[in-house]
């Protein structure tokens, strides 16, 4: 089986996200793979999953089978994306997997933080203001009806799998963490370095201007990062 000699990206989204939310991202990056988490997208058909560990355990093959084809490869992931990520990380260490080359995070604090505020057994639509609050929902669909009554279940099934992770303090990993954060998210500096205690290599923080979902309004910066990965062997550096 022939391998891809690029930088495979293997990335997983926020709550309520699916391949197609990193549309731009994997339409300029053919290496960019988004690994589709259970009841959306391509697997609508199926079970949406509410527990971190069996969400884990249900896209490891998937995850694997992308190492399989990759010569070096990173992990990346969005919110909820970003924790799944951090915890495939630690399972492929644990198993003595080929590691990625880094860890990337984006709009996801530390994981030994725990969310504070829990959302997910809200009504549907006490719940959707709060999503709405939060942010990424246009507003000329923020009070469309069919949205709510479709998206409410997947978003709910998401933040309890956040709002009900318990943190272990496990072995560090041991490779490189990117980290990166919108200016308006709620994040102290003290909170920004406890990322640092997850990996025994380098960990950088970047702040990039924009809300929760920053992500999208600077899709061309993260286009050329994600193709600078593949210029850079040692891939330490602040790209900010």
């Amino acid at each position: 089986m022939e391998k891809n000699n690029k930088i495979t990206i293997i990335a997983f989204t926020f709550a309520g996200g699916s391949k197609y939310s990193y549309q731009k991202l994997s339409q300029k990056l053919p290496q960019f793979v988004v690994i589709e988490y259970p009841g959306r997208g391509l697997r609508i058909g199926e079970d949406l999953i509410d527990d971190i560990d069996l969400l884990v355990e249900n896209l490891m093959p998937k995850v694997l089978h992308e190492i399989s084809l990759s010569n070096e490869y990173v992990i990346y992931g969005h919110s909820l994306g970003g924790l799944v990520g951090y915890l495939i990380c630690h399972k492929l260490q644990e198993l003595g997997i080929k590691k990625p080359l880094k860890l990337i995070v984006s709009g996801r604090k530390a994981p030994s933080i725990g969310r504070k505020e829990k959302i997910a057994h809200l009504s549907n639509n006490l719940f959707w203001e709060e999503v709405v609050k939060i942010g990424g929902v246009p507003i000329a669909l923020q009070n469309n009806s069919d949205l709510i009554e479709f998206y409410a279940p997947i978003l709910k099934a998401d933040f309890k799998t956040i709002e009900n992770y318990n943190y272990i303090e496990n072995m560090r990993l041991d490779f490189p963490i990117d980290v990166f954060y919108g200016t308006e998210e709620e994040i102290t500096d003290e909170e920004k370095l406890l990322w640092e205690k997850e990996s025994t290599k380098d960990t950088i923080i970047n702040m990039l201007e924009g809300d929760h979902f920053f992500i999208y309004n600077h899709e061309t910066f993260f286009i050329n990062y994600f193709k600078s990965l593949s210029k850079n062997s040692d891939l330490l550096f602040n790209y900010v």
